[in-house]
């Protein structure tokens, strides 16, 4: 009851406070941390805070996760943005990475969305999908034109689904002023699905988001999109201590996201106007899709750059309503907005409620928003060392992970800089943030990866080993993608948990997982989303600490049925089919 209360008091006198503030800010504070980007509209950055701990020199980093980089794995991928001297915006975002089993072999695949030059892309004619098979031990070979995946577009993002139900996986390939829906014909191959690019038109799309919005059992999509930036040149020119700079976003309009409804039998509609979402033009880069209320009908939140956040909550079938402001979630704690790029979605304080992780730009701070419940949210990294450490970086994906199986979220963080600054670093260094008791603590002495500077951008989480912990795989602009091998010594148990929907959409997109063990109770949230140009594995890793078994599971199914099963052995991969009495569990190779 206690709990109820300070909801009810806190949630008004949030919106008087911190987030009515937030209206007051004008369009033309983007990037507002960014001393010299924008020193000329008199915003001056706040200074960095003082962790809880003491100041930052005081914060002594954790040491107990460690990634080494994979060698000779024939993953030579590169990310061009296709830079010319023209500073064109497209060349800021970056592309990602998707993992799939394309082929049903048993191997996890890789796929990366290539770019290529802006201006001249749509007359290039070059490949812009690189996939990679997974062959034996970490071997990877290049196969995409074996695969049938051909595409020419600037790309971005690669997001996964099993769109038709078939037991294969397809690829969703979004990018600027195009996007393809390639379709896994269970043959090796893949095939376009004709009429997608009719859908999205030139519309400059970001990350997607698989997920069954109807409840019909196939999975829908909501398509994060960008601004109205046109490729013919000159582009404008801005500059930063006489240096020539990528214009700030806001100099373009923004363009509103899209939701796409699967009806079957290859066929999709556009559902952007009738639901809601199209009222909303907001500079759309992230997207996280799960149930964060626990109600049984699916919250979207969008990730913006530069302006409000967006979270949508469904009024009905395919009417949403946008609710960011009063559920805390459109701003930071202090009403203001952020340059916010990628999305964390994980229950990082296992109090039974899905967070949200947010990654900004420069001199702002990646912010996390504890759920309290009834879609009430509250930001709790202010002076946190996530605050302290990620002020001097531009956050990109956040992919959380279980590093070490103790039962805690971490959360791995791409950075680097979107242009040139004069005073600041291009390429940045990425942080692992480890999840424990007192909340995200960084991770120092983490491998040579984390002591070099690059152009992260998209990110994933994979076994690529299969040795029962998850590794990553990093896409770089202008340097070869890193496959990152967890090298981490004190391991705990994992629950290898694989759920295959009936009535429910195959991969189970939307289901909340709950797992009880003596240490308490988490809920986790299945979805291949990797918050930003990415897609995950489909196998969820749950760490449970020294458990040997698992007490009790507990699956919400999007359909509504609950199924419990109890006594669940660890390090064993279950796969649990929806209505089927007992769950089937594999051997480890």
């Amino acid at each position: 009851m206690s709990g109820k209360i300070f909801v009810l008091l806190w949630l008004p006198l949030m919106l008087v406070l911190g987030y009515g503030f937030g209206h007051l800010k004008k369009e033309t504070e983007f990037w507002t941390g960014d001393r010299d980007l924008f020193r000329t509209i008199g915003v001056r950055p706040a200074p960095l805070p003082q962790s809880r701990s003491g100041p930052a020199s005081a914060v002594a980093p954790v040491k107990e996760v460690r990634f080494a980089e994979f060698r000779n794995t024939g993953v030579d991928f590169v990310y061009e943005n296709g830079p010319d001297g023209q500073f064109h915006l497209a060349e800021t975002l970056g592309g990602g990475v998707g993992a799939f089993d394309f082929d049903n072999d048993g191997h996890v695949d890789l796929v990366f969305a290539d770019g290529g030059n802006p201006v001249t892309w749509a007359s290039s004619h070059q490949q812009r999908i690189q996939l990679y098979r997974h062959y034996e031990a970490t071997s990877f070979r290049a196969v995409a034109a074996a695969a049938s995946m051909s595409w020419t577009g600037y790309g971005h993002g690669c997001a996964v689904a099993d769109v038709n139900n078939d037991g294969f996986d397809d690829l969703l390939v979004t990018g600027y002023q195009t996007s393809a829906l390639f379709m896994n014909q269970g043959d090796g191959t893949f095939r376009e699905a004709p009429g997608w690019q009719n859908l999205t038109s030139e519309r400059w799309c970001a990350t997607a988001g698989f997920s069954d919005f109807d409840g019909d059992g196939d999975v829908d999509v909501y398509i994060a999109c960008y601004a109205a930036t046109p490729r013919n040149l000159p582009t404008p020119v801005c500059e930063s201590e006489g240096k020539r700079i990528h214009c700030n976003p806001h100099t373009y309009p923004a363009v509103p996201d899209m939701m796409i409804e699967n009806t079957g039998n290859g066929r999709f509609v556009d559902r952007s106007e009738s639901s809601g979402i199209a009222a909303f033009a907001e500079y759309g880069l992230g997207v996280s899709v799960a149930d964060l209320d626990s109600d049984g009908t699916l919250e979207i939140f969008v990730a913006n750059d530069g302006r409000r956040n967006l979270l949508f909550r469904q009024a009905s079938n395919w009417k949403y309503e946008e609710i960011a402001l009063g559920s805390g979630v459109a701003f930071n704690g202090q009403g203001e907005s952020m340059g916010s790029m990628g999305i964390a979605c994980a229950d990082f304080d296992r109090n039974g409620w899905l967070d949200l992780l947010t990654t900004n730009f420069a001199y702002e701070r990646n912010v996390l928003c504890a759920n309290l419940g009834g879609l009430a949210f509250v930001d709790m990294s202010q002076g946190t060392p996530m605050d302290v450490f990620s002020r001097t970086t531009v956050g990109w994906s956040a992919v959380t992970l279980d590093a070490d199986l103790d039962g805690f979220s971490d959360v791995f963080i791409a950075n680097g800089h979107v242009t040139p600054m004069p005073s600041q670093s291009w390429p940045q260094r990425p942080h692992l943030f480890r999840g424990g008791l007192s909340g995200l603590q960084l991770c120092g002495e983490t491998g040579g990866y984390f002591e070099q500077n690059w152009h992260a951008r998209g990110a994933c989480r994979v076994d690529l080993n299969e040795d029962g912990v998850d590794d990553l795989v990093v896409s770089h602009i202008d340097a070869k993608a890193s496959l990152l091998r967890n090298d981490t010594s004190s391991i705990g148990n994992g629950l290898n948990l694989r759920l295959v929907g009936t009535v429910s959409c195959r991969s189970a997109a939307g289901t909340i997982v709950e797992v009880e063990t003596a240490a308490g109770m988490t809920v986790y949230n299945v979805s291949r989303n990797g918050g930003y140009l990415s897609s995950n594995t489909n196998l969820q890793r749950i760490g449970v600490g020294q458990a040997e078994r698992v007490d009790v599971v507990r699956i919400r199914w999007p359909t509504g049925q609950i199924r419990e099963v109890r006594n669940v052995p660890t390090n064993i991969p279950v796969t649990i089919i929806e209505g089927r009495p007992t769950p089937v569990k594999s051997i480890v190779r």
